[in-house]
């Protein structure tokens, strides 16, 4: 075969290997800083700079290489071992992580930092990336440069093309993080040997025999552990990975990475267990988890008791969809495959909702499901989703809200899940106006309260927001009637999170919606355009300060109550 020809299709190779990085890379270094917008404009900005670098060094020295072929081998070689030496550093970056974490009261700067950080981390190989392209420029223009360029540039997009399918919908989900980083390093080590075996016979049994035993031995020691991915970074810094406890679940699926971490061991007692989405919590069998989970389903039972159909958007643990599954024709939308596994660990309190014939998963994104639906639904519920997560953060908005309230029927209430840990009072003023536009009728609950007789004092971190398309009847009388009305089973389950009666839980009221009229005229609106909170919610969770939003609250409506 022709080299010009060789080297043109060793290049769309090489825009195959590179997207598979650069899509590979995205989940473990969102381990380590986190998955917001803030984070991927990192690693892509890290990753487009050490091309830049590359193609601008190269272009000053290309005139003087003398074998562009093997110089171009080479690099696509070194490209492949250090792919996989990535392994083994990914590993070590929590613990530099914890380091700067300090910076994090300065947000600017301690962005900055982890910039330059991921920067270092990708520069070796990026570099060299981007100093291809001036070599292969070089080499297969031969005066044409036009359609030299252009052809050489196509091939390359269309590698790239291939590279982000084939990582996101094949190798991610089929082989996992580690596996597909090995997958490109072999592609790059072909690349490279093939070109070699074309250009210079004598030495590709001694450069093969090199970089085969170094590739060998790096993917052998690489260790993609997630166990220490877990001990710091966005979600962890404190770097002791014993209080984590051990990893008893852990895949990589489409659209997340999903790990169940066992948190407590004795064996006299049912083990406390917790569940990370992309490294983050989001539920488990903790207290609080499981306070938000029960008040997701209960709250609006004991508001309106008829409610004979609801629809969850998100399983998680499965815990509410498992509790409403018990009284009510419940239908769950997932995204993830993954995270319906992983909620088997859950089956003592999700009441092993998967096996209730009252209860059906559907497997879809949410709000797709809703654009699509017909049916009309007494209670939505939607689970834990936090407006800093790139890939939630369209749950915060107006439209959003309104999807919900046309699925809703006339006496439907809507219940979701609010973080304001990750909100400033006027985040959550944004967030509230934003709601109240589309459920001008609502009430909010307290995940916990700090006046409460339980074993440690915890503030208010989370709310349960529920809204209504008419007025909502929040009598004490009528809630506590409803709890006692409950199953037993049911109250077993409240009295072991310390919610025994209807008291205990009525006492969680925050506010009605005539308690905070006034509250968010000066607020912006959350919508599709405008997903304010996508940027401000991802400064707030390294600086949390929930108290400041409830002092907020409880000071506008005292303030209204005097006047």
């Amino acid at each position: 075969m022709n080299l010009r020809k060789l080297l043109l299709i060793a290049f769309v190779f090489s825009g195959i290997a590179a997207l598979i990085y650069e899509l590979t890379w995205i989940r473990p270094l969102q381990f380590l800083l986190g998955s917001t917008v803030y984070t991927i404009s990192i690693i892509f900005a890290a990753f487009m700079a050490g091309l830049s670098i590359g193609s601008w060094i190269m272009s000053r020295y290309v005139d003087d290489i003398k074998n562009l072929p093997k110089t171009y081998a080479l690099f696509e070689i070194i490209i492949g071992l250090y792919g996989v030496l990535l392994l083994s550093i990914f590993n070590l970056l929590p613990r530099i992580y914890n380091y700067i974490y300090g910076l994090h009261i300065y947000f600017y700067i301690f962005e900055f930092v982890q910039f330059i950080l991921i920067f270092i981390v990708l520069l070796i190989p990026t570099t060299l990336m981007g100093a291809t392209f001036p070599i292969i420029a070089k080499y297969y223009a031969e005066g044409k440069i036009g359609k030299g360029i252009g052809e050489i540039y196509s091939a390359n997009n269309l590698g790239a093309i291939i590279g982000s399918f084939g990582a996101g919908f094949i190798l991610i989900p089929v082989l996992g993080i580690k596996y597909s980083i090995i997958f490109a390093g072999v592609i790059n080590l072909i690349v490279g040997l093939g070109i070699i075996l074309a250009v210079d016979k004598k030495s590709l049994k001694n450069t093969a025999l090199i970089a085969i035993l170094i590739f060998a031995i790096l993917v052998l020691v690489g260790n993609y552990n997630i166990q220490k991915m877990h001990s710091g970074g966005f979600y962890r810094t404190d770097p002791n990975t014993g209080t984590l406890g051990d990893v008893v679940y852990y895949d990589e699926g489409l659209y997340a990475t999903v790990t169940v971490r066992e948190l407590t061991k004795d064996p006299t007692k049912e083990s406390i267990k917790s569940l990370f989405i992309n490294g983050y919590g989001q539920g488990g069998a903790t207290i609080l988890d499981l306070r938000v989970n029960f008040l997701l389903a209960y709250l609006p039972l004991l508001i309106n008791p008829k409610t004979e159909n609801a629809l969850v958007i998100g399983l998680g643990t499965g815990t509410t969809s498992g509790q409403l599954a018990q009284l009510t024709k419940t239908t769950t939308i997932e995204i993830e495959p993954k995270i319906v596994e992983a909620s088997d660990h859950f089956k003592l309190f999700n009441a092993n909702v998967l096996e209730n014939p009252n209860h059906k998963l559907i497997i879809d994104d949410g709000r797709n499901y809703l654009l699509k639906n017909k049916e009309k639904y007494n209670l939505i519920a939607l689970e834990s989703t936090n407006s800093w997560q790139s890939f939630s953060t369209q749950l915060y908005s107006r439209e959003f809200f309104e999807l919900i309230k046309e699925d809703l029927d006339d006496d439907g209430l809507f219940v979701k899940w609010v973080p304001i840990y990750l909100m400033s009072p006027e985040d959550f003023k944004n967030f509230y106006k934003t709601f109240s536009s589309v459920f001008p009728y609502n009430a909010a609950f307290a995940n916990i309260k700090p006046d409460e007789d339980t074993p440690a004092r915890f503030d208010t971190s989370e709310i349960i927001l529920i809204g209504s398309k008419k007025e909502l009847e929040i009598d004490k009388d009528k809630f506590i009637q409803n709890y006692n009305a409950l199953p037993e089973q049911s109250k077993k389950y409240l009295d072991a999170i310390r919610l025994g009666s209807g008291d205990e839980i009525y006492h969680l009221l925050l506010f009605t919606s005539q308690d905070m009229r006034g509250y968010a005229d000066d607020a912006e609106f959350v919508t599709d355009d405008n997903l304010i909170l996508e940027f401000s919610a991802a400064k707030n969770v390294l600086n949390q300060k929930p108290k400041e939003v409830i002092d907020a609250i409880n000071a506008f409506i005292e303030k209204n109550v005097v006047k």
